[in-house]
């Protein structure tokens, strides 16, 4: 017996009335039974009405199961997070949920009989019968993506599910579900534009790193003739032509470093490499950056003396402070740009910072000094004063780092920006050497009869060192790359010093010539490496195999400097 049998309570009832009418189909009435047989009778007719009243009760609960089952859909139908829709064989539609109404902004009542294409878009309708044909035909489940319109003009994304059905008429009717995905829609556009947007940005920075080297190299070319020309005599208008010309080379120098600093300032690119370095160290790497003749008259750079190691990627820490103290330098019209290292008190980070007594930042522009080309005092956008992305490099340099970054300055009494950095123990090795103290004055002692050799393929810029090396009192050799040095090796012509493009001819590039030229030597011989290439793999192998590095455009005097701490 299935006891789930919905016709079960029926089927016992049906039951129950043949046997008691087969029971009283007795030929004899009931005053001429037996008394034993009419009580019989009566226990079978209580036993009877027993069972009634038991399948009287299964039918009850049954009853109540089934309202309690149509209720149950009924919530699931009305309140389902989806619009649910009947429709009929004309496209009309029968049924809606509460969903459905909202979404279409209307009541039940105005919905009954309305075609459902009323509300397709109009760019969208023939997507729509197209669909409708299909499922006609074809019969099945169909899916799409398409666009609605409510009753108040309102354009929403629907993802439309339907199915064709047959009532029990045999008449077709569809079950149609609209799930709206406006928000997912949008997303994704918003997606796809952050998307096409991030690959134009890349596809920029690969550019700019890529053609760093031929952007670079003629204004390093520029830079050398016009140092060479403020060395021969003319007249004073001369000097004021060549000074002017002086200025706009080296506005055009620092535009073009900030704009290829920025471009290769990118997570995807990058990647700090931390290691312990002392700040001494850190110093005699910035100072032959600031050369003299680039700090403004009557302001003075100076760099205060510290022992302290410190745990963070070389480059781009170098790369933060060398923007820091140019933007101190810019505007700090008098008085002192300090650059010092602080210990702090839990010992475990020091706070570098560059101290300036210039003009000063107001409080509400703290935060904007470090977005992109923003200038606080340079409306009329002298460009002399820079692009505004001095800070902008500082801080993504430290972002990179995960240095924080600080500012503290009110207007007419200077700026203090500081970065705090983890500090690093001493290494065992250097715990018995004097280290190197901070300092900005160099040994000025000349380079007299010094050999230099320029490995240069660019003969303006060959030209202009060969000179320049002529006017230090040095020797200077000349090489386009690696077979014309063999040359002067073969001679005995071997330099006290090399100075050398990190491009050359071909496949040549300047450290894997200068490491040849050391075998050649049987002695590791001092070198600077001049490059306008930005990947950060070059400058690593430079700094490995011990060879200062100087981007370009370089200036003479930077490189006398790196010459000098060679010796």
């Amino acid at each position: 017996m299935n006891l789930n049998d919905p016709d079960l309570p029926r089927r016992r009832e049906a039951e129950a009335r043949a046997r008691l009418a087969e029971k009283s189909t007795v030929r004899e009435p009931l005053d001429a039974l037996p008394p034993g047989a009419l009580m019989l009778l009566v226990q079978e007719m209580r036993l009877h009405q027993i069972e009634l009243e038991m399948q009287n009760e299964e039918l009850r609960v049954t009853h109540a199961a089934l309202d309690a089952t149509r209720e149950h859909y009924f919530d699931l139908y009305d309140l389902a997070p989806v619009a649910y829709f009947t429709v009929d064989g004309r496209g009309c539609i029968q049924q809606v949920n509460q969903v459905a109404a909202n979404l279409l902004g209307l009541g039940f009542d105005e919905l009954e009989d309305e075609p459902l294409s009323r509300f397709i878009f109009g760019e969208d309708y023939e997507l729509f019968a197209a669909q409708q044909r299909e499922l006609q035909e074809q019969g099945g489940m169909l899916r799409c993506e398409m666009r609605i319109v409510n009753s108040c003009g309102e354009t929403i994304w629907v993802e439309m599910g339907a199915a064709l059905q047959h009532d029990e008429d045999d008449q077709p009717r569809q079950r149609v579900v609209l799930i709206d995905i406006t928000a997912r829609r949008m997303a994704a556009q918003l997606r796809q534009q952050q998307e096409r947007a991030e690959a134009e940005r890349r596809a920029m920075s690969r550019f700019l790193s890529a053609a760093s080297h031929d952007l670079r190299q003629p204004t390093h070319a520029m830079g050398l003739l016009i140092d060479q020309l403020k060395q021969l005599p003319g007249t004073p208008q001369t000097h004021v032509l060549v000074g002017r010309l002086d200025a706009s080379v080296r506005t055009l120098e620092h535009m073009l470093n900030a704009l290829l600093d920025l471009s290769r300032l990118e997570p995807d690119y990058v990647q700090a490499s931390p290691t312990a370095l002392p700040f001494a160290r850190l110093v005699d790497q910035l100072r032959p950056l600031f050369p003299a003749e680039g700090i403004p008259t009557g302001v003075r750079l100076k760099f205060r003396p510290s022992h302290t190691w410190l745990f963070s990627d070389p480059a781009l820490l170098q790369r933060a402070l060398h923007n820091l103290i140019g933007n101190a330098l810019r505007f700090t019209p008098r008085g002192t740009v300090l650059v010092c290292c602080r210990p702090l008190r839990e010992g475990t980070h020091a706070r570098i910072e560059v101290r300036d007594s210039g003009i000063g930042i107001a409080p509400h522009h703290h935060e904007a000094v470090f977005d992109e080309f923003f200038q606080v005092d340079n409306p009329e956008r002298d460009r002399s004063k820079g692009l505004g992305l001095g800070l902008n490099i500082a801080k993504r340099s430290c972002e990179l780092l995960g240095h924080p970054i600080t500012l503290r300055s009110c207007l007419g009494h200077g700026s203090c920006f500081a970065i705090t950095v983890p500090t690093a123990p001493m290494p065992h090795e250097m715990a018995d050497q004097a280290l190197p103290m901070a300092a900005w004055d160099v040994s000025q002692e000349p380079l007299t009869g010094l050999r230099i050799l320029v490995i240069e393929d660019d003969a303006m810029a060959c030209d202009a060192l060969f000179d320049f090396i002529k006017t230090w009192k040095a020797i200077p050799q000349a090489a386009e790359g690696l077979e014309a040095a063999r040359a002067q090796f073969a001679e005995g012509r071997i330099p006290d010093l090399i100075v050398s493009d990190y491009r050359l001819r071909g496949a040549e590039n300047g450290i894997d010539t200068v490491l040849t030229l050391r075998e050649l030597a049987g002695r590791d011989l001092p070198a600077v490496l001049i490059t306008g290439d930005t990947d950060r793999a070059v400058a690593e192998r430079a700094r490995a195999a011990g060879m200062v590095l100087l981007y370009k455009p370089a200036r003479p005097t930077a490189l006398r400097e790196a010459l000098l701490s060679l010796r």
